[in-house]
């Protein structure tokens, strides 16, 4: 039914709950999931505000930026090695990959690229002003994507 799942996470609760969900689809015979992780947008911008504003007289921005981006994939990568390993032993070949960018356009890039079969995300629940303007990450993946999305509530 299910062959790859892509799993975005961003390390929250509910994103959490979402892997007991997954393992349950390793029965329906699912092979393969793949962890994305996207780095916002927003957050590259405020680091690289903060590393213009730090070296704005010094030659080494362009340095320390990348190393700075290099250090927030590592902190990623070590956030989502218990998870890769949790789902391995559920019997899972797993995929991880960190992107950087807008969540939603990165899902449905990965979602294209990986040809997954369906998306599992956890949703906040919020229902607030925002949100009604906006719309939120899990909203627009369900509007958007082309597979199935099975999403998890809080």
């Amino acid at each position: 039914m299910f062959k790859t799942i892509l799993y975005p996470t961003d390390f929250s609760d509910t994103a959490g709950k979402s892997i007991e969900y997954l393992k349950q689809l390793h029965n329906t015979g699912a092979q393969k999931v793949i962890i994305l992780n996207v780095i916002h947008q927003r957050v590259l911008d405020t680091l690289e505000t903060i590393h213009k504003a730090a070296y704005f007289q010094d030659g080494r921005y362009h340095e320390d930026m990348d190393e700075a981006e290099l250090r927030l994939g590592k902190d990623r990568e070590k956030k989502i090695a218990p998870i890769a390993a949790e789902l391995e032993a559920a019997g899972y070949e797993v995929k991880i990959r960190i992107e950087k960018g807008y969540p939603v356009k990165e899902i449905l890039k990965v979602e294209k690229e990986e040809a997954v079969s369906i998306i599992v995300l956890g949703s906040h629940g919020r229902n607030n002003i925002k949100n009604a303007f906006m719309g939120s990450v899990s909203e627009k993946v369900i509007r958007r994507a082309i597979s199935n999305v099975l999403l998890v509530k809080r």
